[in-house]
């Protein structure tokens, strides 16, 4: 939000969740598309986020990207994300 005149610094919020195998590159992928920099990375515990605003039509579009984590034993945490996507 901008707090100066109250008006939203997005026309619509879409939040994407990267959902995959252990090891197949959601982390890498994700880091590609929000900074433009790609890098082999360790695997990610629990649940990474990242912003990235793209202009497309006109409209200012904020993608609230989740990158959840591949093992199985974060299936149980991983789920909870799922909410609202």
């Amino acid at each position: 939000m901008d707090s100066s005149s109250g008006q939203q610094e997005f026309d619509y919020l879409f939040k994407l969740l990267m959902i995959g195998d252990s090891g197949v590159g959601k982390c890498s992928l994700l880091l590609c598309f929000t900074v433009d920099d790609f890098q082999d990375l360790s695997p990610t515990i629990g649940v990474d986020f990242k912003v990235k605003y793209v202009l497309m039509g006109g409209k200012k579009l904020k993608l609230a990207i989740w990158d959840t984590a591949g093992q199985e034993r974060f299936r149980t945490l991983t789920s909870s994300y799922y909410r609202g996507a």
